[in-house]
């Protein structure tokens, strides 16, 4: 039987990309680094106003990792971020545009400035606060600002509550499930650093990212074979006590 591409029904395809970044968090007797999601608030419908991931339709000829690049770039003027793929997603009514299936990525990034482009279909780019909190089987991850505070609630690795438009709820969840995995098993966090960190700035976005309880001293131990020491110091940190800055093994990149 000859084989024919119109005898089967296409679907759109589109990108969506689930970028973290760390950032600082200073008060008058503390400086910590704090996990950061981006995301955009929509500027046309469906879903107009709601906050939702960036991504967007592929243009003809581009690949996948070509589009989610561009998408980024124009909705939140993220350029040069690694970016690791990480599922399909294709479920029936997951769009109400219609068949649309979806490749979404992770994104790591600094929390660099944000800047829309005008002809974007979104209205603007934001980094809000991304808070992991666990007690039994039920995961919950808090995603908040000054403004705006979402819920994304899982039991037994399912989403049961979803505030988002589309199924992004689940694609939130399931990149920060990856990025756990990536931080304990290849040492992502360092992509989530600058060039040069203070031991305390690993130690925070490590721990919220895999709910462990590790004193600073062992953490320090366990991470020195990966860090290497500079002569430099933070001379920004709250505490009376300038922090020795350090930068990544060379031998440990990837």
């Amino acid at each position: 039987m000859e084989y024919s591409i119109t005898d089967y029904e296409r679907p759109s395809v589109a990108v969506d990309a689930a970028v973290f970044g760390v950032d600082d968090y200073r008060a008058a007797t503390m400086d910590e680094k704090r996990l950061k999601i981006l995301l955009i608030k929509r500027g046309e419908e469906p879903f107009k106003d709601m906050y939702a991931l960036p991504g967007g339709f592929l243009i003809k000829g581009e690949t996948t990792e070509e589009a989610v690049q561009r998408e980024l770039a124009e909705e939140a003027g993220v350029t040069g971020s690694k970016i690791i793929p990480l599922k399909v997603y294709s479920g029936e009514g997951r769009d109400p545009r219609g068949w649309i299936i979806s490749a979404a990525y992770i994104s790591l990034t600094n929390t660099v400035s944000l800047s829309t482009d005008r002809n974007s279909d979104a209205a603007e780019a934001v980094w809000l606060e991304l808070i992991y909190k666990v007690s039994g089987e039920t995961e919950r991850l808090e995603i908040c600002g000054d403004e705006v505070s979402l819920e994304i609630i899982a039991e037994n690795g399912r989403v049961i509550r979803n505030e988002f438009p589309f199924d992004h709820g689940t694609i939130i969840y399931d990149a920060f499930k990856k990025l756990q995995d990536e931080v304990l098993h290849h040492d992502i966090i360092f992509d989530l650093m600058p060039e040069l960190f203070t031991v305390s700035d690993l130690h925070g976005p490590y721990q919220m990212i895999l709910q462990k309880n590790e004193s600073m001293q062992a953490f320090r131990k366990r991470m020195s074979p990966k860090i290497e020491e500079t002569d430099m110091f933070d001379d920004t940190a709250a505490a009376h006590r300038k922090s020795k800055l350090y930068r990544r093994k060379k031998s440990q990149e990837e």
